[in-house]
């Protein structure tokens, strides 16, 4: 049976089983596959039965309908696995996949399914070439789409890597390789890959010349090298102790009683900053980008907080970060050269990861991301180009929906 499978919205996992020659998609009621979403017109697109399948027609929608990263002009020929984007916030899969084929296992089939689901096993990606050697990604969801857009599981900034460039799938036959029509191609084990896959573990991926991954499995409790890669979680007020000595010495003192007396206050109460954004920058960086960030994401009606009005060093600028780096439930490092330089924002980030908070990076330059940041969300600045911050508050609502922050 054809259907659509809701990968990303409102309801992801959802299926919708296509049996009408033509099949309306749009927020209003009458449309037969119905979306609650902003970003969704009330009559978005359609699909239209043909032979052998269904193609796709954009109705002129506010945000555009999308087929694997590229979109639709006047109409588009679905084949299965092709992913279908309503704006920015809605991500579909065409398929034709049937649970009832997969069965009948063989005895070699069987074994590794049990190895598949064992939860005493890891599934992973590796990187072994490309932007964050020594990074692994754990495969713990049913489907995994890797490629440049922020909105794939694993994402990889790399100009060979495409927007969508392949996608993992889990069946009862193990874990299946799938090519997304990219632009630099796919290969494993220096084979070109055409259609699907079935990946052996230590199968060698590569996309394009650039980027390479392994895949790996091992057992939990050997994988000495795999438990290193993830955080543990302190106690919190240890952890914020140790952080704020981190800083007292990276500013030359020894303890609080070292830093100067407070004059002005530092302009925030215990429990006002719960629901805001740490900005976390390199001084310099504040005209240019920090500040119309924070117009922006205040525009979007996001909470924001940046030390700017405090001097660095002082009791006061000490107090705030102390409460901030303790409230606020996400931080937003705007990384560049200067930044780079700047041992209080590397204390401050450390701490959100080490409390497993989320973090998004506004890379303003060419200055290489350290490899603590490799799993944070990347939004790339451009100073020439307007509506540089839309991606970046994207990302924040995202997370703070998954929370449930109002």
């Amino acid at each position: 049976m054809l259907c659509l499978i809701m990968r990303r919205g409102p309801t992801p996992g959802a299926i919708f089983e296509l049996e009408a020659d033509e099949v309306s998609i749009g927020r209003g009621i009458k449309n037969h596959i119905v979306i609650h979403d902003n970003e969704v017109s009330r009559e978005h697109c359609r699909l239209v039965r043909l032979i052998d399948g269904y193609e796709v027609h954009d109705l002129h929608s506010s945000n555009g309908t999308f087929v694997n990263g590229q979109r639709v002009i006047n109409t588009w020929m679905l084949t299965a696995g092709t992913l279908i984007e309503l704006g920015d916030t809605i991500t579909l899969e065409y398929s034709d996949y049937d649970p009832a084929l997969d069965e009948g296992l063989s005895s070699t089939d069987a074994q590794y399914a049990a190895r598949l689901f064992n939860p005493h096993v890891i599934f992973g990606l590796m990187m072994t070439m490309g932007p964050a050697v020594g990074f692994l990604y754990e495969l713990e969801k049913p489907m995994i789409t890797v490629g440049r857009d922020l909105s794939n599981d694993l994402v990889i900034q790399d100009p060979e890597v495409s927007r969508y460039h392949v996608r993992l799938s889990t069946t009862p036959k193990g874990y299946l390789l799938e090519d997304l029509n990219s632009t630099n191609g796919t290969s494993v084990n220096g084979t070109p890959l055409k259609g699907t896959r079935a990946l052996e573990p230590n199968d060698v991926i590569k996309l394009g010349s650039m980027v390479q991954l392994q895949f790996i499995h091992q057992e939990k409790n050997v994988t000495d090298k795999l438990e290193s890669t993830r955080l543990r979680k302190p106690d919190p007020k240890r952890g914020l102790e140790e952080t704020l000595n981190n800083i007292f010495i990276a500013n030359g003192k020894h303890d609080q009683t070292d830093l100067q007396p407070s004059r002005l206050g530092t302009g925030v109460e215990p429990g006002s900053l719960i629901d805001h954004v740490f900005i976390s920058y390199g001084r310099r960086d504040w005209e240019n980008v920090v500040a119309p960030l924070m117009v922006a994401m205040q525009s979007g009606g996001l909470k924001a907080w940046g030390d700017q009005y405090l001097a660095q060093g002082s009791k006061d600028w000490m107090s705030a970060v102390e409460l901030a780096l303790s409230e606020c439930w996400l931080m937003v490092i705007v990384w560049s050269n200067e930044a780079s330089h700047s041992n209080y924002l590397k204390i401050q980030y450390r701490y959100f990861l080490q409390h497993e908070k989320p973090l998004v990076v506004l890379a303003c330059d060419d200055t290489a991301i350290p490899p603590d940041l490799a799993r944070a969300r990347c939004v790339f600045y451009d100073e020439k180009k307007t509506g540089n911050f839309h991606k970046i508050i994207y990302e924040i609502i995202n997370y703070r929906r998954q929370r449930g922050i109002i």
